[in-house]
């Protein structure tokens, strides 16, 4: 007799994992080779007896729950399909359904009488209670099934959160620490000594007697204050929770010894000192979770006062005592401890004086929440009773709904054992999640080579399967810990006798140790960061501290600050580690369905542990070569010498990307293979062709701004003005290009930003994010007028002018106003210097005389720009020509934009930037670059429903048929720094990512979008390209290989040969290949048949590009140098004054271009 049973598919268990109580459960097995006569379900409930239920024969479905997500080539570490694929079609599958009458765990097995009358026993396999089963011998183990209560209100802010574990002392000191230290240090004090440590980068040692008892503390004068003054940088890392280790007074360093539960550590500070904490922390959008220790507290307390440093009667003093019955004390003087450690005397929580204390509504637990926490951590969680730990959770919810309870437990906390007892932690109401130290533990191992990626992949499935989901997406992912060794010492491979606790100091990690550590150490994070649970940092983790176990993972965090006379200096972090944690962090950011959506792992082979992300339930994804919603797999090689390639299936119709390297995969019968290097990470995107983006026709165009096109053959001077003109128009200029455009088969014309220009003329500064420039009309603004004159006599115009106001009132009439103030003040005189009255931006203020009239000649001079811009888009459009704008990521200081709406962005008291966005430091700029902007606080935007962003996409899609977004990183994260500060000084801040472009899609449906992607780009930016379907940018300048021989590019990008920001492609081939050592030739102006011929080999690399569509440079076209170079990025003068001489936009040219896009089909 043959049989088979699973948990983890649909035909054999239904529903997936732990049921909600009174929720039906229906549990299959297939049974073949032998005419079976009866099948039992075999069910023992914790506390409830035995129950049999006789199983019935029925039909096999028709559905194919076996073929669940996974990598097809995976062997029995995956999902067991290849198992389930052996049961014949003809096997009798029995089913019994029932549903658990009480919560807590439904242990179940099958026995299977046999035609002959014998009894088949068939159970979970040897030390696994989920998963594929197995005949035995005897009594087989059972198969577990969690029945929980729900919750009623989920802690969103917590589910949703990344976490960061502080341990107070050695985190930061805030500007009052010495004093603070000191005075709380001076206090007479029986015990071990206490001793404040001044140099903060001295390594942490303990001094024992020859019992191994603690002789000293050593207090570092790290404080609530420190942390306080620490939560941008918490913010920029994109921490929203912080984990504290206990705060409350203690006589040690680490606090687990809690001397007084009412009272925080005066070496730390004080409650208003927490309060501000909290206070400050939730206008950053960062909760508080405080570490609760009430399964014992410190012998040298007020409540047992064991060397009676308190006034207060202690336990330890005798029966008298309040908190007498808080302890057991034996009559010879010892008294109960945890395990067995006499400075930690158990509680005795039976006393209802204890519980009262902590549970009460004036109790511990409610007190810290009022005073702004958002929920606790509990310290040895199996070591507190079910009923207290229910307890505190009531308590914690009646203080505020949405708090969030978490338990320490080192195992599997579904089926946890302790004293003898199975606890309830999931059943009732009593943890929302626990620490996942099994996460931690088989994640270690697994990149370590001690257990293989099927091992892993089992325990996590099985720890999916056995709790309610709520409680493994609560789980807390930790890989760091205040209890075991820094995560850098654990991965680095070094071999014990290194690390051993008396030698980590001295003998610190060497250079090729610390880099295999921070090889492992991605792929560690990637994991922690798209696994389901809140990822949890351990402080410094991020900053690559390394060492063994306490008191050598706790030293002070690495902050590399010269010493400022009240904290003094300290060493610097590692770099790499924070890029580590800030991009895994990010991705985490950008694709909500690594925080909410379902997960499914498995294991290709023993180096390849994987798994996957969707939306949706397990049955209604069973069948991944069948289901076309999207989809992330994560794939980790832990192999240091092996490659990879794997088969990963895909669904007819999917595109996939890998969002760590940006590589497009082609999919070929229904799957990609992925080739992966040893310790690779891969992080595939599986999606449709459309998602929030719209889709571009295929075809070829010209990228040339308005002022570079050529002046008409003859053409001197203006009509109007008598003028002479320096740059082109969107008249005669435009349309004439147009015609020419038309005649040359392209089908895009894609320009620089239209809004007024800085007094450098770049478009991508200027006096507003909304208004036309001017100098792009004909005549310019006096030209505008004029013609306004001319027609303001006409009822329809008066009428079409009037509701241009009423459309664009948004922007339009701040944006008078500013100019009106402008010209009043002069255009020299930022706002921030205009009188106080004129410095805030009030409705009332456009009528107000002496700014009435300038700002109705600006309404005037922006309706004529929107009149004679959308005549040319319609003549452009007649013309089968579609318009490509441009939108900078940020606006000026001095602009309407900040003046109007100085809330969104980042000001100090006088209206100026408080930061600035730049660049740090790197090869092309050794010092950084600052860029002047104000940054935006994207945190009040998302509170306005980012309404301006909303208003400025209107405008710009009413402009133009495709928008690009300059600077598109921005959108994931920007480079930060404070004003007075240098470019090398500054962070990375997170900007919206996918959150804007969702509000946006919901607004407008899709997004004519397209992304400059352009330098260096992280996995965030692709992951938002991924997940928005905007196409990005590929340009052969910017090429890894050489462009004359091959140019690659991501199919969903656009393709260039090079852009206004980069050499011009000749200039390029002079510059690299041609003439190389000889700088005066690369922007001479001269054509040279060397440089024609690479040209032309690089253009058609371009041209034949699968891709839908490829943008040239006008200077391109026409095979000029840098000469013609439009811009040089970094640099203010010299830029954006090119413009195409007259008479080089001929016939030829135009046929040439012609019959080249119709050769590649575009």
């Amino acid at each position: 007799m043959q049989a088979f049973h699973s948990t983890s598919l649909a035909t054999y268990r239904r529903p997936f994992g732990a049921v909600c109580e009174g929720e039906q459960v229906t549990l299959s097995i297939a049974v073949w080779d032998d005419d079976v006569t009866s099948c039992i379900l075999r069910l023992w409930i914790e506390g409830d007896g035995e129950k049999n239920l006789s199983m019935q024969r029925v039909q096999r479905p028709t559905y194919t729950g076996e073929v669940g997500p996974q990598v097809v080539d995976t062997h029995s570490g995956g999902f067991e399909s290849a198992a389930s694929s052996e049961v014949p079609a003809d096997a009798a599958l029995f089913s019994v359904s029932f549903v658990p009458e009480t919560t807590g765990i439904v242990w179940y097995r099958f026995d299977i009488t046999a035609s002959d009358g014998a009894v088949w026993k068939y159970g979970a396999r040897e030390g696994w209670v989920t998963g594929v089963g197995a005949f035995t011998f005897g009594d087989p183990p059972s198969f577990q099934l969690t029945v929980y209560t729900p919750r009623s209100i989920r802690p969103v802010w917590y589910e949703e959160g990344i976490a960061y574990q502080i341990f107070p002392d050695r985190f930061a000191r805030g500007a009052d620490w010495h004093g603070r230290a000191e005075r709380a240090l001076e206090k007479s004090r029986k015990g071990p000594k206490r001793e404040l440590v001044e140099d903060w980068d001295r390594a942490p040692k303990y001094v024992r007697d020859e019992n191994g008892r603690i002789l000293k503390w050593d207090f570092y004068g790290g404080n609530l204050e420190g942390i306080t003054e620490k939560l941008k940088y918490l913010q920029r890392l994109g921490i929203t929770i912080i984990y504290l280790n206990p705060i409350f007074e203690a006589a040690s360093n680490h606090r687990y010894d809690t001397a007084d539960y009412l009272s925080i550590d005066p070496i730390l500070g004080d409650e208003e000192s927490f309060k501000v904490l909290c206070r400050e922390a939730q206008a950053r959008g960062i909760s508080i979770i405080l570490d609760g220790v009430f399964n014992h507290t410190g012998a040298d307390s007020r409540y047992f006062n064991r060397d009676g440093n308190y006034a207060d009667v202690g336990a330890c003093q005798g029966k008298s005592s309040p908190y007498a019955d808080w302890f057991t004390l034996a009559e010879d003087g010892s008294y109960a401890s945890w395990w067995g450690v006499d400075d930690l005397p158990d509680v005795n929580e039976t006393s209802d004086s204890f519980r009262n204390f902590i549970c009460g509504e004036d109790g511990v637990v409610r007190r810290w929440i009022r005073a702004g926490a958002r929920g606790w951590r509990l310290d040895v969680a199996d070591e507190l009773s079910d009923g207290f730990l229910a307890e505190i959770h009531k308590a914690a919810v009646s203080e505020r709904s949405d708090a969030v309870v978490i338990g320490e437990v080192w195992e599997d906390a579904s089926n946890k054992r302790a004293y003898g007892e199975l606890k309830r932690y999931f059943a009732d109401d009593e943890l929302d999640g626990t620490m996942n130290y099994p996460l931690r533990s088989g994640v270690l191992k697994y990149l370590r080579g001690e257990i293989s990626a099927s091992e892993l992949s089992h325990r996590l499935e099985e720890l999916r399967e056995n709790y309610p989901k709520r409680a493994f997406f609560s789980s807390l992912n930790l890989m760091g810990s205040h209890d075991r060794a820094r995560i850098m010492t654990i991965l680095s491979g070094a071999p014990y006798s290194r690390t051993a606790p008396a030698e980590t100091q001295e003998f610190p990690l060497s250079s090729d140790e610390r880099g295999l550590g921070k090889s492992r150490l991605w792929a560690a994070c990637v994991i922690q960061m798209t696994m389901p649970g809140v990822p949890c940092v351990y402080y410094g983790d991020e900053l690559g501290l390394e060492g063994n176990r306490d008191p050598y993972n706790r030293a002070t965090m690495p902050w590399g600050q010269a010493d400022d006379g009240v904290r003094g200096a300290s060493r610097p972090g590692d770099k790499d580690c924070t890029a580590i944690y800030r991009n895994s962090i990010a991705l985490r950011k950008v694709l909500p369905v690594l925080t909410s959506g379902e997960f499914e792992p498995f294991a290709p082979n023993d180096d390849v542990f994987g798994f996957w992300r969707y939306n949706g339930t397990r049955e209604q994804h069973a069948d991944v070569l069948h289901d076309p919603d999207e989809r992330i797999c994560v794939l980790i090689n832990r192999s240091l010498s092996n490659v990879q390639n794997i088969h990963v299936p895909v669904a007819p119709g999917m595109l996939v990307s890998d969002i760590i390297t940006g590589q497009v995969l082609e999919t070929k019968n229904g799957a990609v293979d992925v080739f992966m290097w040893p310790l690779g990470t891969v992080v595939l995107h599986i999606h449709r062709p459309h998602r929030l983006q719209r889709p571009m026709q295929r075809g070829m165009g010209i990228l040339a701004h308005i002022t570079s096109l050529p002046q008409r053959p003859g053409e001197a001077f203006s009509a109007k003005t008598k003028k002479t003109s320096h740059a082109g128009t969107i008249g005669a200029h435009a349309h004439d290009f147009v015609d020419w455009l038309e005649e040359a088969g392209q089908k895009y014309w894609q320009i620089l930003p239209i809004n007024p220009t800085d007094e450098f003329g770049s478009p991508y500064a200027g006096l507003s994010a909304f208004a036309g420039n001017a100098e792009l009309l004909d005549g310019g603004a006096d030209g505008a007028l004029a013609r306004f004159e001319a027609l303001a006599h006409n009822t329809f115009f008066r009428y079409q002018y009037q509701e241009f106001c009423k459309k664009n009132a948004f922007w339009l009439e701040p944006y008078a106003a500013f100019r009106a103030l402008k010209d009043h003040f002069g255009t020299a005189v930022c706002w921030q210097e205009w009188p106080e009255e004129y410095k805030t931006y009030t409705p009332e203020l456009v009528a107000r005389a002496g700014v009435r009239e300038g700002a109705e000649r600006r309404r005037r001079i922006q309706f004529m720009f929107e009149r004679e811009w959308h005549e040319l888009k319609e003549y452009a459009h007649k013309h089968g020509v579609r318009i490509i704008g441009d939108m900078p990521m940020f606006v000026s200081a001095d602009s309407a934009d900040v003046w109007a709406h100085p809330e969104i962005f980042d000001l100090d008291a006088d209206g100026y930037p408080s930061s600035q966005p730049g660049i740090p430091p790197d090869s092309f700029a050794p010092q950084g670059q600052l860029w002047g902007n104000p940054v935006y606080k994207w945190d009040v935007l998302k509170q306005q429903e980012y309404a301006w962003w909303l208003q400025r996409f209107e405008r710009s899609f009413d402009l133009y048929d495709f928008t690009r977004l300059d600077h598109f990183i921005g959108f994931t994260s920007f480079y930060d720094v404070q004003s007075g500060h240098a470019a090398s000084e500054g962070s990375d801040v997170f900007g919206p990512g996918l959150d804007l472009f969702r509000v946006a899609f919901q607004h407008f449906g899709a997004l004519p979008l397209i992304a400059e992607d352009l330098g260096s780009i992280t996995p965030a930016v692709r992951a938002l390209l991924a997940e928005t379907g905007i196409p990005g940018m590929s340009v052969a300048v910017f090429s890894n290989q050489d462009p004359r021989e091959r140019f690659e590019a991501n199919l969903e990008t656009i393709v260039y040969t090079s852009t206004h920001d980069t050499p011009t492609l000749a200039g390029y081939l002079k510059r690299h290949f041609i003439y190389p050592d000889n700088e005066d030739a690369w922007c001479d102006g001269s054509a040279d048949e060397k440089t024609h011929e690479a040209f032309e080999r690089v253009l058609k690399n371009v041209l034949t590009l699968p891709n839908d569509v490829a943008v040239i440079p006008l200077q391109d076209i026409l095979e000029l140098d840098d000469s013609a170079r439009m811009n040089v990025p970094g640099t203010v003068e010299g830029n954006w004054a090119w413009r195409c001489p007259s008479g080089m936009l001929t016939s030829a040219v135009a046929e040439k271009l012609r019959a080249l896009a119709k050769h590649v089909a575009r």
